[in-house]
């Protein structure tokens, strides 16, 4: 797909950044490779001291700059830019990875032929910090409402992920200011709670995998993040409740388990095993883990280190 078809709907490409020089321009050049050609980069410049700027300016004027007056949370920096976005449809890469050529045109096609869709996303590849293969995590759900298989695993990866503007304002929804760790859960969530989402098998991007990434960091605040989200989605839903009912149990449970591990970390064993106890019958992998928080803590890590790297 050459040159610019004004008849194509507008992508709008967010990069939020925060000191991000070192892979900033391969990520920027991966949006400049698109096949589809008709988008505009949104670039949010959370008060870098490094050379970002001077990188993302360089572009040209398809890269809108705008640098933040202060320092803010995430999920505030994406709801500033999304403000700029004049597209049709918003998209986002941090300044790390890397799309594959083809991704918009593959979503932007889908995406009009499935107006009802709030968003789609697709499968990535992980990779190491010096751009090594680390494995494939491939989409195993179809297109439709799927907050079910949400609820009990969620794979929406935001790097992947195309949202409808129109249905987006019509949502009234955005990035979660009380959420700093998961707000892309927060809001994804709720989305799928009232629109079909669509899902793309294929690999549409290379995620750069980080020892200190802000979700390990962050670990104390997932439990507490995952459970309002879900008390959200529940007042203003509840009947969802009683329709999703081993899902939301599943979903709860999986919070108790983001706090156990944090206080595992923490070698706080005797609040985990009684964090993980209310939620050992749900199923018989909880059940285990219950179990697991009396071993000692190596083989805790052990076993969860074997799970992080099946393939």
């Amino acid at each position: 797909m050459t040159g610019v078809n004004n008849k194509l709907p507008l992508v709008s490409v967010i990069i939020n950044c925060y000191n991000g020089e070192e892979y900033l321009k391969e990520a920027i050049d991966s949006v400049f490779s698109q096949t589809y050609t008709n988008w505009e980069i949104i670039f949010w410049d959370n008060c870098s001291t490094d050379y970002s700027a001077q990188i993302a300016t360089s572009y040209g004027e398809k890269l809108k700059y705008y640098k933040a007056e202060e320092n803010k949370p995430l999920g505030q920096a994406r709801n500033y830019a999304v403000e700029k976005a004049e597209g049709k449809y918003i998209c986002f890469i941090d300044c790390d990875d890397i799309w594959l050529n083809d991704k918009l045109e593959m979503q932007v096609d889908l995406m009009e032929r499935n107006p009802q869709y709030i968003l789609c996303y697709g499968s990535i590849e992980e990779v190491f910090l010096n751009g090594q293969h680390f494995r494939n995590v491939l989409n195993k759900y179809d297109s439709g409402f799927i907050l079910d298989q949400l609820l009990f695993q969620y794979d929406v990866n935001i790097l992947t992920s195309m949202i409808s503007m129109p249905l987006l304002r019509e949502s009234g929804l955005k990035f979660d200011s009380e959420i700093t760790a998961s707000e892309e859960y927060c809001l994804f969530m709720q989305l799928a709670s009232i629109y079909e989402i669509g899902v793309i098998k294929a690999i549409l991007a290379k995620y750069r995998v980080h020892e200190n990434s802000l979700t390990s960091k962050s670990l104390h605040k997932l439990g507490y993040e995952r459970r309002y989200t879900l008390n959200r989605i529940l007042k203003n839903n509840p009947e969802l409740l009683s329709e999703h009912k081993k899902g939301f149990q599943e979903a709860y449970a999986r919070a108790n388990y983001y706090d156990t591990r944090w206080l595992i970390s923490s070698n706080q064993k005797f609040k985990a095993f009684k964090m993980m106890v209310p939620t050992s019958f749900v199923s018989k992998s909880y059940f285990a883990l219950t179990l697991l928080t009396l071993t000692p803590k190596r083989l805790w890590d052990l076993v969860h280190l074997k799970f992080r790297n099946r393939t």
